[in-house]
């Protein structure tokens, strides 16, 4: 039973990405586009700004060097938590209006830049270490981040999509099949945002705490 319930679940994931392959093309590459610009963004900053940040960055370490076990935070995943809710509520909203369409897409560009250049200037000022200190500290809770982004994101896009065509009577199906597929898609990534801000309040840290010791 479990087997053939997991078969079907298979089937109708791999046809929901077949039917939106496009959207999750377009959604990936701005994404990743967002990523690259950030990468060069942090590549070419002024002088003053990297050693404001490379001092922001000293100041973190020496920090955790002195703490003596490491601390989880309850308040960093709440506020983690709370601020990937809004991100997926403004999702919503703006998939709803129909014309937010290109916020979404602006927004999901601006999630990959700010990554992307996070993880630039981190590389560029730490080299070896930086990529450790990468891999620990972001890794982690961005494995599952990206992913619900771009659930969300498709879901939202979709959901645009077949509310304009049922303004025009082009719906192939009634538009509260798409509204309880897009809640249910936005519910998904929601979960999973969950987990991924409890990570990063309780399981990042750890990992930053231990690679701290090495600078």
């Amino acid at each position: 039973m479990v087997p053939l319930f997991l078969g079907q679940w298979r089937k109708v994931i791999a046809l929901y990405i077949e039917e939106r392959l496009f959207l999750f093309i377009l959604v990936g590459l701005l994404f990743t586009m967002g990523i690259v610009f950030g990468t060069l963004s942090a590549q070419n900053l002024e002088q003053e700004q990297k050693n404001e940040l490379s001092q922001y960055i000293q100041f973190f370490f020496q920090g955790m060097k002195q703490e003596t076990t490491p601390v989880t935070d309850t308040g960093l995943a709440r506020t983690a938590i709370f601020n990937h809710l809004k991100t997926i509520f403004f999702f919503v909203i703006l998939g709803i209006s129909v014309i937010g369409v290109p916020l979404i897409l602006f927004l999901l560009f601006a999630k990959g830049y700010i990554l992307g250049f996070t993880i630039g200037f981190i590389l560029q000022q730490l080299m070896g270490k930086g990529f450790l200190f990468t891999v620990t500290s972001v890794f982690p809770h961005y494995v599952l981040i990206i992913p619900a982004l771009m659930i969300a994101g498709v879901a939202n896009i979709d959901l645009a999509g077949s509310l304009l065509k049922s303004r025009f009577g082009k719906a192939l199906r009634p538009v509260s099949a798409d509204l309880l597929q897009g809640l249910g898609l936005n519910g998904l990534a929601v979960l999973i945002l969950i987990v991924s801000g409890l990570i990063e309040g309780f399981v990042s840290p750890l990992f930053i705490y231990w690679v701290a010791k090495l600078f």
